[in-house]
């Protein structure tokens, strides 16, 4: 009878503690990616993940910082963008010196390094990794990319606390058949792999933004950020959906376009992001927060709506 009851105890506790578990409230909060940071200080909901460094490497190594106006949360998070070519030209010491030289961490809580690296890159970038840890006594974190999930025995797990999968521009922008370079769920599928055995706990990233891609004689030859497809004028013609022709040379948002270009607008809707969580749900354990990038945008969507897209998990 004791053997009996210590098993139904046992159970009782497994079910209740999944059970708390899975009904754990998902939080969210936002990436500010600007070079400029001003949030007022009674913001009920300030960006918790603050791109403080952009760095790259082209003939010279080139750091542009963000200006900051107002202070960060006291809990926020400083993240690092590398651009992933320069770990073919430089060394981990050096960058790990140039890095701490150049941004005070003493100011955040964590810090979070968002860097696409490749099988050629992973050695040097890795090893910037652990000496950012060593160095600055912080939890580290990096985003992850679906294809670094999928083939993850190549390009090798980041010595991190955790990583953030980035939901995001998965596709080829300068392919003119790509249907929405920001959010395409069909191709995002094809990455749907070793989720179960990825050794790193993952918190997901998803967009809130819009871009227009530009394509002239059959070639891309330019971004916009931020263009909506309701700011679109008289002079661009709907040909099919989120694809329009310019019928008459000129400027629009300070951009000239001219007769004849093709513009494809890339959007990102509610349903889009709920359609997301639900083919999710089914490869990723449930995540314990929502990044939504970023923070300038959050003007486009209703806090509800994005409460009830991170409540659908």
């Amino acid at each position: 009878m004791r053997k009996i009851f210590a098993l139904f105890v046992a159970v009782v506790l497994f079910l209740g503690y999944n059970y708390s578990k899975a009904s754990k409230k998902l939080t969210y909060s936002f990436y500010h990616w600007t070079s400029s940071y001003k949030v007022d200080s009674n913001e009920s909901n300030p960006p918790r993940y603050i791109k403080v460094l952009d760095i790259s490497f082209t003939k010279t190594l080139l750091f542009r910082k963000t200006s900051f106006k107002t202070l960060p949360p006291k809990n926020s998070t400083a993240v690092i963008y590398i651009d992933n070519p320069l770990w073919l030209k430089m060394r981990a010491k050096t960058m790990i010196n140039r890095v701490l030289k150049e941004m005070p961490l003493k100011t955040y809580r964590e810090i979070q390094v968002d860097c696409d690296w490749t099988e050629r890159t992973k050695a040097s970038y890795f090893k910037f990794l652990k000496l950012l840890k060593e160095k600055s006594g912080k939890k580290i974190s990096a985003t992850i990319r679906l294809h670094q999930v999928k083939y993850y025995k190549r390009t090798g797990i980041p010595p991190v606390e955790y990583g953030v999968l980035m939901y995001y521009n998965m596709s080829d922008f300068k392919e003119i058949d790509t249907k929405n370079y920001i959010l395409d769920l069909d191709i995002a599928k094809q990455y749907y792999y070793n989720f179960d055995s990825y050794p790193l706990d993952l918190n997901l990233a998803l967009p809130l933004y819009s871009q227009a891609t530009i394509i002239r004689f059959s070639k891309v030859v330019g971004l916009m950020d931020g263009v909506r497809e309701e700011e679109l004028g008289s002079n661009f013609k709907k040909l099919k959906e989120h694809l329009y022709l310019v019928e008459k040379t000129h400027y629009f948002k300070e951009r000239l376009f001219y007769e004849g270009d093709r513009v494809r607008v890339d959007e990102v809707s509610m349903q889009m992001l709920k359609k997301s969580i639900d083919s999710l749900k089914a490869v990723m354990q449930k995540p314990k927060e929502v990044i939504f990038y970023r923070w300038g945008n959050r003007k486009h969507y209703e806090r509800k709506q994005l409460e009830s897209v991170v409540g659908s998990w």
